[in-house]
């Protein structure tokens, strides 16, 4: 199959249409909507179907776009490889990161990395945790950052650190001194939902149904770091990950405890029975030190209360 028609369905889906499409790949709408037709005739099946106006995949596309995505990922390592060699680059170690873990850990490991060994490189993907299965089959990575419970046959794991979720208002917020957030208190409010899909929104959905209330959330985002910042606007009440929440402070966002607690664990990831690189363990010294300190970072945060919630 031509490879330009890969490229063709990536910037479709990207863009969410042919227009979009073309204009990531410098083409035509023609010239784009020819190399889609191409690649279903090649394929001998349906990719997409017309919805109105609009092309969307249908569950066989979707399947073979899953496919087509991971070949021009691997694709893109080839090449960053072959870079790496012709710049001296001996090894650029593949780091994996569920989206809300990153701004609050991964980047100021890495950051620290390369300030202590300038010759420190590294490429961070962000993943959203339901397709961290498949890079993780695939091993495409040296380390992963993700939160545990998490089974494969091809991986081993390590628990990083222990925190749980915390409420999280504006500056302006009547609850902003209490120094816990009940359940009840999120009915009570407007609430900014990470929605049912998310692994952390099915966590806090679970408390919720323990203590028997439904709150009303009249927004909905997709990171914990926007539900920190609309709460630091003043929008609400957020669930959100500590250390992605401790990370957005700036924004006057403040951090308290919730009850019924909501657990979580932080785990590394490595590829079973491959020897890890000496930049894998200077990220890793690094990730568990950035680690330790935010925890403590995060223990002064919500103790800052002024007075306690009744």
């Amino acid at each position: 199959m031509n490879h330009k028609a890969y490229e063709a369905l990536h910037a479709f889906i990207e863009g969410g249409s042919v227009a979009q499409a073309a204009l990531r790949l410098h083409r035509t709408q023609p010239q784009v909507s020819r190399l889609l037709a191409q690649l279903e005739a090649d394929a001998g099946f349906a990719i997409l179907r017309r919805e109105g106006r609009r092309l969307k995949l249908t569950e066989d596309g979707r399947r073979f776009y899953h496919h087509v995505y991971g070949l021009l990922r691997a694709q893109d390592a080839l090449a960053d490889f072959t870079q790496d060699i012709r710049q001296g680059i001996t090894h650029r170690i593949r780091i994996l990161a569920a989206n809300h873990i990153i701004d609050g850990l991964a980047l100021e490991a890495m950051a620290r990395c390369r300030l202590e060994e300038p010759s420190f490189s590294a490429s961070l993907t962000a993943r959203m945790p339901a397709d961290l299965q498949w890079w993780l089959g695939q091993q495409q990575f040296d380390v992963a950052l993700v939160q545990l419970p998490l089974e494969h046959p091809a991986i081993e794991t390590e628990l990083l650190v222990k925190s749980e979720i915390v409420a999280v208002v504006g500056p302006e917020h009547p609850l902003r001194h209490c120094a816990t957030i009940t359940a009840e208190d999120v009915e009570r409010e407007s609430f900014i939902t990470l929605g049912r899909r998310s692994v952390l929104g099915q966590r806090y959905e679970a408390a919720f149904e323990t203590a028997n209330v439904q709150p009303a959330a009249p927004l909905e985002v997709s990171f914990s770091t926007s539900a920190v910042q609309l709460a630091a606007y003043g929008c609400g009440i957020a669930m959100a990950e500590p250390f992605s929440a401790l990370a957005q402070r700036h924004t006057g966002a403040v951090l308290r405890r919730f009850t019924p607690t909501v657990n979580l664990h932080y785990g590394l990831v490595f590829p079973k029975d491959v020897e890890r690189p000496e930049a894998v363990h200077l990220f890793v010294r690094h990730l568990r030190a950035c680690a330790a300190r935010q925890s403590a970072e995060l223990a002064q945060a919500l103790e800052a209360a002024t007075s306690p919630h009744t």
